[in-house]
């Protein structure tokens, strides 16, 4: 059990150096894509909740480490919607496209909305939070469902070794 928790936190990392260091160069708009949201859908729906819960707490704070103004934030979050996903998987079966697409948006949606109420308390409630929000939403809803199907194919992979 601690190897898969060892691989998912690993996993994590690489995610967590992705988001750092290579999503800013894809941001529009100002709005850079989470490409750990995917991450996290991925390792609550692969892994049980005693493996999936620490992973995406430590992730989270490390994620907030980068980003001053919001320590703690990003780590609440993530374990939310940690909680959510699990919950929504639980009445599907295991690989039900329907159930992961209904995971995606209702995380995006849940992130979205926390982020925004966040930033509201934060700076005020303004029309340029309102679009921003929208913004982020769709570009991080678009990029999640791209990076999930990936994720879901590179997890379907074999690697088959012939010796001739």
């Amino acid at each position: 059990m601690w190897r898969k928790g060892m691989l998912s936190f690993l996993s994590g990392l690489l995610f967590l150096y992705a988001q750092v260091l290579f999503m800013p160069a894809l941001a529009i708009a100002q709005i850079t894509p989470l490409i750990l949201l995917p991450w996290l859908i991925h390792t609550v729906w692969k892994h049980p909740q005693e493996i999936s819960l620490p992973t995406v707490f430590l992730i989270g704070l490390l994620y907030d480490t980068q980003l001053p103004g919001t320590f703690g934030m990003h780590a609440l979050f993530f374990c939310l919607l940690a909680l959510l996903i699990n919950v929504l998987r639980i009445p599907f079966e295991h690989d039900s496209i329907v159930a992961k697409l209904i995971a995606i948006a209702s995380s995006n949606i849940v992130f979205s909305t926390l982020l925004f109420f966040a930033n509201g308390l934060s700076w005020g409630i303004d029309t340029r939070l309102y679009l921003m929000s929208a913004g982020a939403f769709l570009y991080n809803f678009v990029f999640s469902a791209i990076v999930f199907a990936l994720m879901q194919v590179a997890n379907h992979l074999r690697i088959v070794l012939i010796d001739d």
